[in-house]
């Protein structure tokens, strides 16, 4: 493969470092996990975010909300990942009407639902920190939630989120520690107290190689007496017949099934 393209698959693995955060539900007595890369501002997490489709999103929501819950999660399940958080600029969502328990100073906090947290990273919910986060300041401006900064921000900063380094605020016995430093703290603290621990999370998706190549992707394996069957290393890479004519085969199936003489 080109470098340009590993490059892009290795970026799109995403490989992230924190910890998983267990935030408990008093209406169904258990624990909403979480992953943060983030856990140093886990005393400005003032609302929580789970995905439409998050299992817990039925047994969470209230009658009073069933209906406004119901119908954002249709119209959720009609739209891609990509459409949900590269493409969406405008945050939407719904109060789920319960609350989850901030693990590090037990304050009440809401529980929506919005289409940008997706089930395919992390655990489908996210610890939502407006004062660190962009995306998290954008949807508490427009729903009116608390914003608590648990970073100092430098004189002259006159932004939204602030997302650099500086000593932590607003965060107990992590005020004063830089980010790295207030990381490892809190994460030693969730791990003493059965909250967290420590956790490495992977965004495995597949980058669909087969539009890179008219062919789709190289063959590692040939089919022999209906077996798949490894080609030798010593024969690859496996190179792929000069021919004149290679519109698809009309059958569905690769154009390289119209060479028989070198498929056979």
């Amino acid at each position: 493969w080109p470098n340009s393209i590993k490059e892009l698959q290795r970026n799109w693995i995403g490989r992230s470092e924190g910890s998983n955060v267990s935030f408990h539900l008093p209406s169904l007595n258990e624990d909403l996990r979480v992953f943060t890369t983030r856990p140093d501002t886990l005393f400005g997490a003032t609302y929580m975010v789970i995905a439409p489709e998050h299992p817990l999103v039925q047994k969470l929501v209230t009658n009073e909300q069933k209906i406004l819950v119901g119908k954002y999660c249709d119209e959720a399940s009609k739209k891609s990942d990509l459409d949900r958080t590269e493409l969406n600029k405008e945050k939407t969502g719904v109060f789920i009407g319960e609350y989850a328990i901030n693990p590090v100073n037990n304050s009440k906090i809401p529980i929506w639902i919005s289409d940008y947290v997706i089930m395919s990273y992390g655990t489908g919910a996210i610890m939502a920190v407006p004062g660190q986060d962009q995306r998290d300041y954008d949807f508490a401006k427009k729903f009116d939630l608390s914003i608590v900064r648990t970073v100092e921000v430098p004189n002259g900063f006159d932004g939204e989120a602030y997302t650099g380094d500086g000593p932590a605020i607003n965060s107990d016995f992590l005020n004063g520690l830089l980010i790295d430093e207030a990381k490892s703290t809190i994460i030693d603290w969730l791990e003493k107290e059965g909250k967290g621990e420590r956790a490495i999370q992977f965004k495995l998706r597949d980058w669909l190689f087969s539009r890179q190549r008219y062919w789709g992707e190289p063959i590692p394996i040939v089919h022999i007496n209906n077996k798949p069957t490894a080609i030798d290393e010593s024969e690859l890479p496996l190179l792929l017949p000069e021919v004149e004519k290679y519109e698809p085969a009309g059958t569905g199936e690769s154009p390289l099934a119209n060479i028989k003489n070198w498929v056979e």
